[in-house]
């Protein structure tokens, strides 16, 4: 039964038109022909990254095909697009009128983490391109009349709970459920009886995105027995790691963040070794043999995360951080980088010499000059695979910043310790090792210098230190 409330009496500081029955929402289909060669709309698009299928990284819209962005006057928003639009099908103006194309989801190889849906390569090309095209969006609304005077303004009092109609004051509904999201936090509060009434975000990093129940030992002015039991049930599940061993996973996250941090790495290579981690224990749990040592697993999920991203580590390097060995590290990763290839489906970036060289330059004060070189030298070295035959990359790039040094007089010795210990020091190879590799490059010396950096007499009077 309504009843009828002054309207003077409302709140109208914390009104929400719209949001008080979700199951209200009806969708309508409309249509829009665009002339121009840019709509002035954007959608929901993300780049993939490079896989064996596709060896470039790619755009692709995903699944539903939502709208995000009308840029003010442009097209779209003369035509009446709004935000949060679903675009249906599309079709180009040459095509004929009953030719749509419908926006549907295409299960994508690249995306498997997650099983993200992308929109068909046929549909993207066509929103890409602009111009001439038609498009068929449908669009959520919401119809709600006062009872009372017919007014569509309805609207929803939060302070009071309220659905009330905006021009006659009547009171539709009341003690309403709030479907918004808790602002509250007691984070720093000393209550050890947490108030909270919801739980942390899903964390796709554990088992169940997170969602499982902890048991806690109670508190505050509980019974003896009851007291006793709950902290009985707590220490059981801590000790079996709960039926999803996100235990385990969480110390190996530390670890991680421990073993970036030291490395100097910044967090998207936390993150990505995080989630390369996960899928290796995912495969452990299923019976998979990957290793004994799990200090040489870490190892090489930060090792193959910094090469995803483009930032590689040496062996070295990451031997500095962790207490195994070379050879279990060396045997570990290579069934953990086979692991993470079919279970992920990402291509490992093989190690270039020429993508450590501006940082080792960096560590002995180099300037961007002969870094430039020295990444010039190490392209030229890999196309002549003789010169440096069976050498490893840190002696490669370490062997070309000693010469590229050498033929700029005072360059790398800044730190006052020789420039050969330098380059040692920072590319973590022998110096009698990067000695050996420049004996080989310096007989080519005048195919692998490049011609803008050292001329023919320069090159000539270089000495073979």
């Amino acid at each position: 039964m309504s009843s009828a409330v002054k309207a003077s009496s409302f709140v109208r500081k914390d009104k929400n038109v719209g949001s008080w029955d979700p199951n209200s929402a009806k969708w309508e289909e409309k249509e829009y022909s665009f002339t121009q060669k840019s709509w002035g709309i954007k959608a929901n698009m993300e780049q993939v990254p490079a896989s064996k299928e596709h060896p470039q990284p790619r755009i692709r819209f995903t699944y539903p095909l939502n709208i995000t962005e009308v840029r003010y006057q442009s097209e779209a928003d003369t035509l009446g697009l709004r935000v949060s639009d679903v675009i249906v099908a599309v079709k180009r103006d040459s095509a004929k009128a009953d030719e749509y194309i419908d926006v549907v989801p295409e299960q994508d190889l690249d995306a498997r983490q997650g099983s993200k849906q992308y929109v068909v390569d046929s549909v993207r090309d066509i929103l890409m391109a602009g111009g001439l095209c038609s498009v068929k969006v449908k669009r959520e609304w919401r119809h709600q009349r006062c009872e009372s005077c017919g007014s569509d303004r309805i609207i929803e009092i939060t302070e009071l709970g309220d659905l009330t109609c905006e021009d006659c004051g009547v009171v539709h509904r009341s003690r309403l459920i709030s479907m918004a999201s808790e602002w509250r936090t007691f984070a720093d509060d000393d209550n050890k009886n947490d108030p909270n009434r919801t739980g942390g975000p899903e964390n796709p990093l554990l088992s169940g995105d997170g969602m499982q129940t902890m048991i806690q030992s109670g508190g505050g002015r509980m019974a003896a027995d009851q007291l006793g039991t709950g902290a009985n049930l707590s220490k059981s599940q801590y000790r079996s790691g709960g039926p999803t061993n996100d235990r385990l996973l969480q110390e190996g996250y530390s670890a991680i963040q421990s073993m970036v941090e030291r490395l100097n790495l910044n967090s998207n290579i936390s993150m990505e070794a995080k989630e390369l981690y996960k899928a290796v224990e995912d495969e452990r749990q299923k019976g998979i043999k990957v290793g004994k040592d799990v200090e040489a697993i870490l190892a090489s999920v930060v090792f193959l995360a910094c090469r995803i991203k483009n930032v590689p580590r040496t062996i070295k390097e990451m031997l500095s951080v962790v207490k195994c060995t070379k050879h279990d590290l060396g045997r570990t990763l290579k069934v953990v980088t086979k692991i993470v290839t079919d279970a992920t489906g990402k291509v490992i970036p093989t190690f270039d010499a020429k993508n450590i060289v501006e940082r080792f330059c960096s560590s002995i004060g180099a300037s961007h000059t002969v870094s430039k070189a020295a990444e010039e030298i190490v392209e030229n070295v890999n196309e002549s695979p003789t010169v440096a035959q069976g050498r490893v990359q840190a002696s490669i790039a370490g062997a070309a910043i000693y010469m590229a040094c050498l033929l700029r007089e005072g360059e790398g010795t800044k730190s006052g310790i020789p420039l050969i210990a330098a380059v040692s020091s920072a590319t973590g190879a022998a110096e009698a090792t990067i000695r050996d590799v420049f004996k080989g490059m310096y007989v080519e010396r005048h195919k692998l210098v490049p011609e803008w950096y050292a001329n023919k007499e320069q090159l000539d009077s270089m000495l073979e230190h």
